[in-house]
């Protein structure tokens, strides 16, 4: 099979590509766990789904609908003995919140292709992914390519908000001989770090000099904006108006409302963005100048020593590895509950860690700092044999194709992998292809769950003939 006739018939495709991808995408898919009248996580979620499955059979595949949780297009059937011996292709179309509107330069769910870029929420993550899969398929099936193992491609709906999805399919249904999760980098990624989430709530109230304190994080992502409001004008509180240390200063009647701006960025990987909540506390903290006192400033100084380093030290979790390296650690979310101080920390941990008694540890560290602590989760790592065959033969496809000599690799991010049994992640992600054109995202836009998120239709390209010949090189394995 010469390559160059499959890049040409992957070329031919891409203005349905686009369409197919327009149409998913022009659907506000955000999971709610909490849905009670539109099961199981919302009307969204369930259009998105029809829509794919819809897809599949407009191009004559078999689809199949685990009663809205999961769907799945089928090169050939859906039978048991079929899935038992099949390759799975996972996606999600689920999608993280938009926020605030206003921090888009483009409709996040009105789609649009703008210097060889798509650009529409969760078109990164995950639903190029799933586009992706229909047209590998697609091409196995224009060309009558028959495949030993079959292939099959899985749709979830709920990966952001914690993979309940995968939980119940995993319980009721079989799952494929291989997995393959395209929601990372290239080559393989055989190895996830566990996770650790937590909620903390200060033991003592803030006082009432503290009107209110707020950021625009969340599970997934950390805030680019957070912002206090305080009691006192700025002569009051010593302080100047206009930007000082990354901090907007704001004041009205007797009160001083301090705004600081960063840049977001995935919670697994807090230093490639700047959190806010880090430049607003450092502000506050300030041990020249604290801006805050007595308790107030003794609970945000704890907040400011979690993000200080991304470490873990704080929480007295800190440790590393020599294959997936240390704990990162970030506080991505905090709020007044109550009138009291509340954060979010959202933890990656090494893969060989499983056994380190995480939240003994942080639940001491907290209470030495006056906070409870609540575990919101606590998921060990996930690890696929680097020697397995699969893993070879992926790693030695992607760099044929791309002139490479990648290597398989750890991640810090969670994926579908880490709930099915015999599966790893494996790209989109990590393409040697040149950058966003300069000036068409303003910085902190246009990867994955940030504003004006967006995709590389040569990417997309990329990815689905590295994915043809990938499956076609698993098709020659003996077992899988």
């Amino acid at each position: 099979m010469e390559q160059d006739k499959v890049e040409r018939w992957i070329e031919g495709q891409l203005p349905n590509i686009i369409k197919d991808l327009t149409r998913i995408c022009r659907i506000r898919s955000v999971a709610n766990p909490e849905e009670k009248e539109e099961l199981p996580y919302g009307a969204g979620c369930k259009e998105a789904l029809k829509e794919m499955l819809l897809m599949g059979e407009e191009n004559g595949f078999t689809v199949r609908n685990y009663e809205d949780y999961v769907g799945c297009i089928s090169y050939g059937d859906t039978s048991e003995e079929y899935q038992a011996k099949a390759i799975g292709i996972w996606s999600h179309l689920d999608v993280v919140d938009e926020g605030s509107l206003d921090r888009w330069q483009y409709s996040p769910y009105n789609p649009v292709v703008k210097e060889g870029y798509f650009i529409a929420r969760g078109c990164q993550d995950n639903k190029s992914s799933a586009i992706m899969g229909l047209y590998v398929m697609k091409y196995f099936k224009e060309h009558q390519i028959e495949l030993k193992h079959g292939l099959q491609l899985y749709l979830g709906t709920c990966e952001e908000q914690g993979m309940y999805d995968l939980d119940y399919y995993t319980k009721h249904y079989l799952s494929p001989a291989l997995s393959l999760v395209p929601d990372s980098g290239f080559p393989v990624c055989f190895g996830e770090r566990g996770i650790f989430n937590g909620e903390l709530r200060s033991n003592h109230t803030l006082s009432e000099s503290i009107l209110e304190f707020n950021c625009n994080g969340s599970r997934a992502q950390i805030p680019d904006m957070a912002f206090i409001r305080l009691k006192g004008t700025k002569e009051e509180l010593g302080l100047q108006e206009g930007l000082t240390n990354g901090c907007t200063i704001e004041t009205e009647a007797e009160e001083t409302k301090i705004i600081a701006h960063g840049v977001a960025s995935h919670t697994a990987t807090p230093k490639s963005g700047e959190n806010a909540l880090l430049l607003l506390t450092n502000f506050l903290c300030d041990k020249n100048k604290p801006i805050l006192t007595g308790k107030d400033l003794e609970l945000f100084q704890f907040l400011h020593r979690i993000n200080s380093d991304y470490s873990g030290a704080a929480l007295q979790v800190a440790c590393e590895d020599e294959v997936s390296g240390p704990v990162t650690l970030t506080a991505s979310y905090a709020c007044i509950q109550d009138r009291h101080l509340t954060i979010q920390f959202y933890a990656r941990l090494p893969i060989s860690k499983n056994d380190y008694p995480f939240q003994e540890k942080a639940k001491e560290a907290a209470e030495k700092n006056g906070f409870s602590l609540k575990v919101l989760k606590h998921a060990k790592s996930n690890y696929f044999p680097p020697d397995h065959p699969a893993v070879s033969v992926l790693t030695d496809t992607y760099n044929r194709i791309m002139g490479l000599e990648a290597k398989p690799f750890v991640m810090s991010g969670g994926t579908y992998a880490s709930k099915l049994p015999r599966a790893f992640a494996f790209g989109t992600g990590g393409l040697p292809i040149p950058k966003p054109p300069k000036g068409l995202f303003l910085p902190g836009h246009g990867d994955y769950h940030q504003p004006d998120e967006a995709i590389s239709l040569e990417r997309v390209k990329k990815a689905i003939l590295v994915y043809i010949y990938g499956i076609l090189e698993l098709n020659n394995l003996g077992q899988l």
